[in-house]
This record gives structure tokens, C-alpha cells and sequence, in this order.
């Protein structure tokens, strides 16, 4: 059954546990004042509670949240599941959110192929796979990384995991294909990019200036006041520790303790890599 959470004064994800959960949506006339159809437009209507979630171009392609769903959970079913147990309740292999009044959907997957980076650190690749039913944008996959030992979810700055910002498709059959072959690839560069993660655990960093540069990269004020307290706290009296322990520490508040739509998990995700694992590179990045 769908569960329902407030992260926020009115925002409400809800989450589902199976691709036949997800609503289906359909393409309706709009109406204006006078009671005259718009010819240029089309709402999007829910079908189970015949809510309109939005208004688009009578030119839209709609690609439903449930075709997204049952089209990963298809290409999902051929991956390696991560080991029984491995990830707990509280991170599960797959997860299905509807936000932003059910326009916006996000499915996360997690894939059983263990990487080892050092002496205790492994990780297991994960996707995460959006769609937008208000012309917002196409579907888009991006890659994310499960660390075993806290399951804490780790994103690499820009540039070292693969992101496609855009599927375009045609059809169910297109976006499977496309699906699949976006996420075998993710999966063949994933090692690629955990250099970033192995020279994090290299360099260090003041325990000072972990609030500061959280900030600078776009974490709020308090999340950033937080972690930064937590992070002089793991220094202890050295008043140093290394960028991948200030980044665990980061990581641990935002998986675990962060309640927030999944736009703005996203961003603060991203802020705590610029800020912690890429310092040099604290610039805008598109949300």
C-alpha cells in the first residue's frame, strides 16, 4: 500500500512498493473560462483520483510514471540483487516515490556488485531514475553509490559518476531500451569513478572548515551548522580528519535524518560532494 509522508509544510511524497502501485495518468481537454476547449493545451489527469496534476502543450508526449516504473523494474529483474540482509529495512533494493503532487517520480535501484575501495570501505552502485510530467524534463538517469558499512547513499561530484540528463523516447519498448542501455553503461564506468572516493580518504581537511565549505556549496545554513558540529566532533581534540570522514559524517545526517522532497535530497547531495569531496570545484550545478 502507498505511504504517505510530509517533508514539509505541504509537501507530501508518497511512497509506493511495486511498479503496479504507480498511478496511471491520462491526456484530457482543457477548458477556459467560458467553457471552450483550449486547443494548444492538454491536462494531465490522475486516473485514480481523476486529479489534474498539470497543464502542458497540446504538442506534449506524455510518458507515464507507471511505464518508467514497470520499464526499470523489467531492466532491474536482469541485475544482480545486492546480497539477503546487506542493505537492511531501512535502505531497500528499490524504492518508489511520487512528489511534487504527483508529477514527479523517482525510482531508486540498488545493484548488487560489490566494489571494494579500501580497508573496510565497499560499496554497491546505485540508479536513480526520474520522470516529470509537466514538461519539466524527459526521463533521466543518474548514478549514486551505497557505502555497506553505514548505508549511507554517496553521490560523486561532476564529472566521475555518469548522469544522463535526458531520454528521449517514442514508445515503452524505446524507453526500456534506452533505459537499459543507460544503465549498463552507468554500471561499466562505475569503477571508473571511485578514484574520487579513494583520494577523498587521502586528504584531509579542517574540521573548522567543514561548515563553511557547506555552505559555500549551497547547504543550507542549519543542515550545514549540523554536520559541521558533528564533524568537530569525529575530530576530537586533532581538529583534522580526512575529506571522506567529513563526507561520511555528511552523508549519515542526509541519508538518514533528512526528511525532504527529492529535488532538494538531491541538491544537498550534490553540495556535500562539491563541498567535501571536489573543494575546488564549487560551482553552480543544474538541478
Amino acid at each position: 500500500m502507498p505511504t504517505l509522508t510530509r517533508t514539509g509544510r505541504r509537501a507530501v511524497v508518497e511512497t509506493l512498493t511495486d511498479p503496479e502501485e504507480v498511478p496511471t495518468y491520462t491526456l484530457v481537454p482543457v477548458r477556459g473560462p467560458d467553457g471552450e476547449i483550449l486547443d494548444g493545451y492538454r491536462a494531465v489527469r490522475r486516473d485514480d483520483t481523476r486529479t489534474v496534476v498539470s497543464v502542458v502543450s497540446a504538442r506534449y508526449g506524455l510518458v507515464g510514471h507507471r511505464t518508467v516504473a514497470q520499464a526499470v523494474d523489467r531492466v532491474g529483474s536482469a541485475l544482480e540483487p545486492p546480497e539477503p540482509g546487506e542493505l537492511g529495512s531501512a535502505f531497500p533494493r528499490r524504492s518508489i516515490r511520487l512528489y511534487s503532487g504527483g508529477r514527479r517520480l523517482e525510482i531508486k535501484l540498488v545493484v548488487g556488485r560489490r566494489y571494494r575501495i579500501g580497508e573496510g570501505e565497499e560499496l554497491y552502485p546505485g540508479l536513480r531514475v526520474l520522470n516529470s510530467l509537466d514538461g519539466s524534463w524527459a526521463v533521466r538517469v543518474s548514478g549514486f553509490a551505497v557505502r555497506l558499512a553505514c548505508r549511507n547513499q554517496l553521490y560523486a561530484a561532476r564529472g566521475d559518476l555518469v548522469e544522463w540528463r535526458e531520454l528521449h523516447l517514442s514508445n515503452a519498448a524505446d524507453l526500456t531500451a534506452q533505459l537499459r542501455r543507460a544503465i549498463h553503461e552507468f554500471l561499466g564506468r562505475f569503477a571508473d569513478g571511485l578514484s574520487l572516493y579513494a583520494r577523498a580518504m587521502q586528504e584531509e581537511i579542517l574540521a573548522a572548515d567543514v561548515e563553511p565549505a557547506l555552505r559555500a556549496a549551497g547547504l543550507p545554513g542549519g543542515h550545514a551548522a549540523t554536520i559541521g558540529a558533528r564533524a568537530t566532533a569525529e575530530a576530537s581534540h586533532v581538529a583534522i580528519l580526512s575529506r571522506w570522514a567529513a563526507y561520511q559524517t555528511a552523508t549519515a545526517y542526509l541519508t538518514r535524518e533528512l526528511r525532504v522532497n527529492p529535488d532538494r535530497e538531491r541538491q544537498f547531495e550534490r553540495a556535500a560532494a562539491r563541498a567535501l569531496l571536489r573543494p575546488a570545484e564549487i560551482l553552480p550545478y543544474p538541478p
